[in-house]
């Protein structure tokens, strides 16, 4: 008969629970079905009313979130021939990157590389690190890791899952960045990036389980993770999952509320695009004694339409305020919202015209127009329409007209530093209505070069990754989330192959 373990609840509301179904944390038990933990029949030490842990499945690596990152951790251990499971706390697998615009900064792919796109990473280096630099993120060495990691993500997303991407030719050629990788089917197309990943780690015996948010990691007598307890979504029941390796993917905190009011104050009175993002990881990870850095910096800022935002990476676009006044580049996306908010303007008007509605993102204008129609002014024939369409003094918006075409036979924005299509607006033309919201945060836990979660004397918490936005490490985008989750699954790997050989 296997002897009685013990085991703690760490986490949030959690302190203490004892008993347990399996024995030790080193089991290597072939995986259950996942299933509502039973209660036990001999009483324990109890926190409220929560039961005592009780696994009932048993795996090598949980990966908590299924976003971009969490799904790219779980790439290295499958193809390693663990077992793996991603657990969701939403009804749909893909979490708040299925419905992101879909760009990614990356050099040196193969896809870019058959486009006759010859940049590296190391070649780009020196421009994305003077933006990163510009966006506030300090720890450039990580960045730069993650960017020339990008190259080799996308690589793998290609040839071993399938996924889809725009031939970069297409839009280079119609003078976007080089730099930019886009879905199949273009901005806001993330299904043919997921879906293949998703069925792909499905078919190498990966396990998803939607509808179950992490609620506390439980450790054993040794105090050492090993595994973490779900709860249902709906119902608050709880399931037990032991684990060799967690891995946390569980967002930023953007939507938290309290937690931006404690930690981004400025920022609280600001809407939310997303939904999910409540911040459970950071503050799990640091009941366990993870640290927490840079909670408190500014989060970026992005328009409520995001793919909106983006269509001046693609096209000539104007963004003007309530009283027709250019003022920010257009070729940013998160200039507008942040200039909205810190000039007090409340809203603005992203102009475009003939050459961005019939170019290479028709479809994403298409699909944002139809489903804002009452957000869509025009079409107008002139500049003097348009700005009696948007409720703005003719003269003023014709000034910037004016001064945007001076820019434009320039060839040079001294205004506002616009490089990307900076072209004439042609006519007939259309102002979609947008809003400044928070997307995601930069502040998170702290973690080493592979994503092992530290503790406050910087030393690494066992059998605890995170990557993505609930690390301090995140930068911008989804390549780099991608990479970042790239790089945290290949070190579990290792340390899984590492532990067996010590055994």
């Amino acid at each position: 008969m296997e002897r009685r373990a013990f085991f703690k609840l760490v986490g949030a509301g959690a302190v203490v629970a004892a008993g347990g179904g399996l024995a030790a944390c080193s089991s290597g038990a072939v995986p259950s079905p996942l299933a509502p933990a039973a209660p036990t029949e001999e009483e324990g030490p109890r926190v409220f009313e929560s039961p005592d842990v009780s696994f009932s499945s048993d795996v090598d690596v949980l990966v908590v979130g299924s976003g971009i990152a969490g799904l790219s951790a779980a790439m290295a251990p499958l193809e390693a021939g663990r077992s793996v499971m991603i657990a969701e706390k939403l009804e749909l697998l893909g979490g708040e990157s299925y419905s992101s615009t879909g760009v990614m900064h990356v050099s040196g792919s193969a896809l870019q590389k058959q486009a006759g796109i010859e940049t590296t990473a190391e070649q780009a280096w020196d421009t994305r690190r003077q933006e990163f630099a510009d966006a506030g993120i300090t720890d450039l060495d990580f960045a730069k890791r993650l960017f020339v990691t990008a190259p080799e993500w996308v690589d793998q997303l290609v040839d071993e899952y399938g996924a889809q991407f725009e031939n970069p030719a297409d839009h280079v050629k119609a003078g976007a960045s080089e730099r930019i990788l886009l879905p199949k089917r273009g901005l806001g197309d993330m299904e043919s990036i997921m879906t293949p990943l998703r069925d792909g780690l499905s078919s190498k015996g990966a396990a998803f389980a939607t509808g179950l948010r992490a609620s506390a990691f439980v450790v054993d007598a040794s105090g050492t993770v090993c595994g973490m307890r779900l709860r249902d979504a709906k119902t608050g029941a709880a399931t037990d999952v032991r684990a060799r390796a967690v891995v946390m993917a569980t967002g930023g905190f953007a939507s938290s509320q309290p937690l931006v009011h404690a930690n981004v104050p400025a920022q609280e009175r600001i809407g939310c695009y997303t939904t999910a993002s409540m911040g459970e990881g950071q503050l799990l990870c640091a009941h366990l004694g993870g640290q927490l850095d840079d909670m408190g910096k500014a989060a970026p800022l992005t328009s409520d339409l995001p793919e909106a935002a983006a269509w001046g990476l693609f096209g000539p676009v104007l963004v003007v305020d309530a009283l027709g006044r250019r003022f920010a580049r257009e070729d940013d996306p998160n200039a507008a919202a942040d200039a909205c908010v810190v000039g007090d303007r409340g809203y603005w008007w992203t102009i475009f015209g003939k050459k961005l509605s019939s170019g290479a993102q028709a479809r994403s204008i298409a699909q944002v127009t139809t489903k804002n129609a009452k957000r869509l002014a025009g079409p107008f024939d002139d500049v003097e329409a348009l700005a009696g369409g948007l409720g703005i003094a003719s003269d003023a918006l014709k000034a910037v007209f004016d001064g945007y075409g001076e820019a434009v036979d320039a060839g040079k924005d001294d205004a506002f530093g616009r490089t990307a299509f900076l072209q004439e607006i042609e006519p007939p033309y259309y102002a979609l209505k947008q809003l400044p919201v928070r997307y995601k945060t930069r502040g998170g836990v702290r973690t080493d070069a592979d994503g092992r979660l530290l503790n406050a004397a910087g030393s690494a918490i066992a059998n605890v990754y995170a990557c993505g936005s609930v690390a301090a490490g995140s930068v911008e985008g989804l390549a780099t989330n991608g990479a970042f989750g790239l790089i945290v699954g290949r070190a579990v790997a290792k340390a899984l192959d590492a532990g067996d050989a010590g055994k």
